[in-house]
């Protein structure tokens, strides 16, 4: 009995030695870098992704930035469904590697898709194990599939360099769009990518209602979104003097606050917003050291980083769109106001709303003055 007590632990534990039962080599993935959601007719998805290729990158068959061995070292596939998971299932039929999507680091929307709605899209990313709520989030003009397939002159795999966009951009992920879409009083914004000279180029932003895509931001209204998203350091701006000539200022600082108060019975919003600005570009050769001429070139700047903002701000109101975020502002600091009086007709009183935007502006390190000749 005193051996068999002995032995029995022994046993017990083989079946717990036993490690690789559920092993899977890598040889047997296909690492998912980017996908994308594009509409097929009725109801219907087409799904892409973009697969790395480990055995394409570098060696002699490599010719680099996304040239290489076999056309470069990614592959693009789609197959359409009737929901995105049937898509994935009808792709994988095709590959004699699993698709694995935890290193997924874009999903890309196409236009098409975005308009009609995105709730399902991005639902895909919540309920899928392997998915991370992380991914960066993109809106592309035309088909999302036509992002996948373009090379980069300078990172090899196209969904890193979405990726490194996506971060110096206003960085919106899967999990930001869904807070902001549930929230109340407040929109996304997403950034939009199409193709350009050598690769992408994100230059405007989807303006949500809900989960639809509004409209496509212009260049002065994408600036008005950097500096209510907080986002405009280490971006540029340029404006003209009295003389119409050029002046450009980096942004080194740049807050926003929002401000609400009642004056005769009507609400009035107020965005205070604190630029900080070095001088990059002088081509009038102003003395910026002189006074009168500071004060003139910080009033427009001012005046432009004010235009910048009211011109995305008044769009968006038009359209029934809370693009700043004023109601989330109100569900978080006067909950019972908003409750009583401003969350019933809130979209529809948008554009009633009094807006006032004051900038505080300074330019610092103005020694770039220019040649004087």
């Amino acid at each position: 009995m005193r051996k068999l007590n002995s032995i029995l632990p022994i046993l017990i534990s083989i079946p717990l030695l036993v490690g690789c039962w559920d092993r899977i080599e890598i040889n047997d993935l296909a690492f998912v870098i980017a996908s994308g959601v594009d509409m097929k007719g009725i109801d219907k998805y087409n799904v892409s992704v973009q697969v790395a290729l480990p055995s394409a990158m570098g060696g002699s068959g490599s010719s680099g930035g996304g040239g290489g061995t076999s056309g470069g070292p990614f592959y693009v596939d789609a197959e359409p469904g009737r929901n995105i998971r049937e898509s994935n299932d009808n792709l994988q039929l095709r590959l004699s590697r699993n698709l694995y999507f935890a290193h997924r680091r874009v999903l890309i929307i196409g236009e098409k898709q975005a308009r009609e709605g995105i709730n399902e899209a991005i639902n895909v990313v919540l309920t899928q194990p392997q998915s991370r709520l992380s991914t960066f989030l993109l809106i592309s003009k035309g088909e999302a599939i036509n992002i996948l397939k373009t090379k980069t002159k300078l990172d090899l795999l196209p969904g890193e360099a979405l990726r490194e966009m996506s971060k110096s951009n206003i960085g919106m992920t899967v999990k930001d769009a869904m807070q902001d879409m549930n929230r109340y009083g407040k929109e996304a914004v997403i950034p939009v990518v199409e193709k350009g000279k050598g690769g992408f180029k994100m230059a405007s932003y989807a303006i949500m209602h809900h989960d639809k895509v509004a409209f496509f931001t212009n260049k002065k209204e994408s600036s008005g979104v950097l500096w209510l998203r907080n986002k405009m350091n280490e971006k540029s701006i340029t404006f003209s003097d009295a003389k119409k000539q050029e002046i450009t200022l980096r942004i080194i600082e740049s807050r926003v606050k929002q401000k609400f108060s009642m004056v005769n019975g009507k609400p009035l919003f107020t965005f205070k917003v604190i630029a900080t600005g070095t001088l990059m570009e002088n081509e009038g050769n102003l003395d910026l050291a002189r006074p009168y001429i500071y004060s003139r070139v910080v009033k427009r700047f001012q005046e432009e980083v004010k235009s910048e903002i009211m011109s995305l701000i008044k769009h968006s109101h038009s359209e029934g769109i809370d693009v700043g975020g004023l109601g989330w502002y109100l569900y978080k600091s006067k909950n019972n106001l908003w409750d009583e009086r401003f969350k019933k007709n809130w979209e529809e009183n948008l554009h009633n709303l009094d807006i006032k935007v004051v900038v505080d502006g300074e330019i610092l390190r103005m020694t770039n003055t220019g040649w004087n000749y």
